[in-house]
């Protein structure tokens, strides 16, 4: 009959490659790829003296127990590749709690650690339980010649070499923690920004700046800003509503009193852009709760060009390039406003000097290291990626510049987000 490929002649039998090969290894035939060649007669030999011992009951065959069917086979490759996705960001935030952990030592933190640590444990032992499911134990794995990872076959589908099987056990806590502490370590030598960069605000801030608008030398302004005098504020729908639909508390949890962007003023009230979410939200305050201050500064972001351009009344003072959120964690678009600046505890660390909090937040993460998404504009010790999609949200400058911005910016200014 002449010589044939396995992968065919597997084929022809109704065969796997896999299982193909695995008889040929219970006949004493080794080492044979799919894509070695071998006399039918010789294959038919092979297939021949291993039925018997298939028809008694072959191990690898009950093992895999019955077939999935198509769809329900489809259903748990879905499953898997959303707990998949859900395990890798698990693991980034339990990274970025590392980092926090590091630098605050709280209890508060310590607790959203272990919670989450044992939800990422869950979630891996889900994804074991499903891989399972999929194909047997002994299939599958990452080629340790050519890394080439494959999930139903004893072999490497590139180069041949025999694979070791996945892994069989579930991550322990133990294991949970070696993982997240090797990427967070990967992510601070790297220069990545985990706890800001999250979207959240810039952690590890214990010396709020806080200072009211400064007064340009023009005579007229372009932004008034409101801060908070009281411990709350209560903001309102309409001027004419009898309660409030949400209190405001000052100051906010660095130290900063709030702040509102005042978009129009009518008698006793303001109408003012909020730093809560969605993005953009705005209501009335009273202005017997507030003091107000003016200036004519202003930041324009354009997140394709990567450009922050900073503005005083008519003139431009200060173009330069800046580090904007990932494809996956994207810096939203918008108006938004600095609500505090803070002076970081170690100006050489991951977020430089200074960092400004942004009324801005995440549109894709919602919670990082017990804080609600919001962004920041801030220094970093990473001065490569600037200029880059590089943040998980988060703006980045220099540290040269945000010092210089740092002197300069007053809150409530302006900071309009674009992608062009």
């Amino acid at each position: 009959m002449g010589k044939r490929r396995l992968y065919e002649l597997a084929q022809d039998h109704g065969l796997t490659t896999a299982e193909l090969l695995r008889r040929l290894e219970q006949a004493g035939i080794e080492g044979k790829k799919p894509l070695s060649t071998l006399e039918e007669e010789e294959v038919e030999a092979a297939l021949a003296q291993t039925k018997s011992g298939e028809a008694s009951g072959d191990s690898s065959s009950t093992s895999q127990g019955p077939r999935l069917a198509p769809v329900e086979r489809l259903l748990l490759w879905r499953k898997l590749r959303h707990l998949r996705k859900l395990h890798e960001a698990q693991l980034k935030e339990l990274a970025g709690l590392a980092v926090e952990l590091q630098r605050l030592d709280s209890p508060r933190y310590q607790e959203l650690a272990a919670e989450r640590l044992s939800e990422a444990a869950k979630t891996d032992e889900e994804l074991i339980e499903l891989e399972r499911q999929l194909s047997p134990d002994d299939l599958g794995g990452e080629c340790p010649k050519c890394g080439l990872h494959s999930t139903r076959t004893r072999y490497c589908l590139r180069c041949g070499e025999k694979l070791t099987g996945r892994r069989a056990d579930s991550m322990s806590v133990p294991g949970a923690l070696v993982a997240i502490i090797a990427i967070s370590a990967a992510w601070l030598l790297g220069g990545a920004n985990l706890g800001g960069e999250s979207g959240s605000r810039p952690a590890a801030v214990r010396t709020p700046v806080t200072r009211g608008a400064r007064t340009p030398a023009r005579p007229s302004y372009e932004s008034v800003v409101a801060i908070a005098t009281g411990t709350t504020t209560a903001v309102y729908h309409s001027p004419s509503d009898p309660s409030p639909f949400a209190k405001l508390p000052s100051p906010n949890l660095d130290g900063a009193p709030e702040a509102f962007l005042v978009k129009q003023i009518v008698g006793k009230w303001a109408y003012v852009y909020l730093p809560v979410r969605p993005n953009g939200s705005t209501g009335w305050i009273r202005l017997r709760h507030v003091r107000l201050a003016k200036h004519s500064y202003r930041i324009v972001i354009k997140l394709d060009s990567h450009r922050l351009i900073v503005s005083h009344g008519a003139k431009t003072i200060l173009r330069t390039a800046v580090g904007v959120g990932r494809a996956v964690t994207p810096t939203p678009s918008g108006l938004y406003y600095i609500t505090e600046l803070l002076k970081q505890p170690d100006p050489t660390g991951l977020y430089g000097p200074y960092a400004f909090g942004l009324s801005a937040h995440s549109n894709v993460l919602h919670e990082f290291a017990g804080r609600n998404g919001i962004l920041g504009l801030h220094g970093t010790n990473f001065p490569q990626g600037i200029g880059t999609d590089v943040s998980h949200g988060c703006l980045r400058v220099s540290n040269k510049v945000i010092l210089k911005l740092a002197h300069t910016l007053p809150i409530g200014t302006p900071v309009r987000i674009t992608r062009a």
